[in-house]
């Protein structure tokens, strides 16, 4: 397969990733509550946003393919941050759907304690994810090899991301940004 072929597939792989993510999204249930990590949607939109998160993460890769001569380091620190904040929030979508639940229904005295993330990691998500995306889509814009209004959607649509769940107060959903 040719590079381009790969370049032209990580497109559709995104378009699928963003579907997903969204669908996950819709499907999450309002609350976080203990009867909500015990509800079918909770497992389902969880690990739809997984295989969403690995699908953007191909996604990004063809990306950066794509424009990799001409984003420069700010597009290549962007990448790796973004790359990185994806796949923690890969890791906590994925325990969100399958382990979290389990200590929900087996473990409800314990189920706050699993709930909160390790300080070290609650800097990982906004840095990787956040930060992340936002230098990626501004490496985009200055390489003026793909449309510039794609790397300004992806900086905005982070941002707007990043602003919808700063307010979570749980240490666990300020990591997590319920993905």
């Amino acid at each position: 397969m040719s590079t381009g072929n790969l370049i032209r597939w990580s497109g559709l792989i995104s378009l699928l990733a963003g579907i997903l993510f969204a669908l996950a999204a819709f499907i999450h249930p309002a609350g976080e509550t203990l009867a909500d990590f015990l509800s079918p949607n909770w497992v389902t939109a969880h690990l739809l946003g997984w295989v969403s998160l690995i699908l953007m993460q191909l996604g990004l890769m063809g990306l950066y393919a794509r424009q990799v001569e001409k984003t420069g380091w700010l597009g290549l620190v962007g990448f790796i941050l973004a790359f990185i904040g994806t796949a923690f929030g890969g890791a906590i979508q994925f325990m969100s759907g399958t382990v979290i639940p389990l200590v929900a229904a087996e473990a409800a005295a314990i189920f706050d304690q699993a709930r909160t993330a390790a300080t070290f990691a609650l800097p990982l998500l906004p840095l990787g994810f956040g930060l992340g995306y936002l230098l990626f889509g501004i490496g985009t814009m200055r390489a003026s090899v793909l449309p510039r209004w794609s790397g300004l959607l992806m900086s905005i649509g982070v941002s707007f991301l990043s602003s919808r769940y700063s307010h979570r107060k749980s240490p666990f959903l300020a990591a997590r940004c319920r993905m």
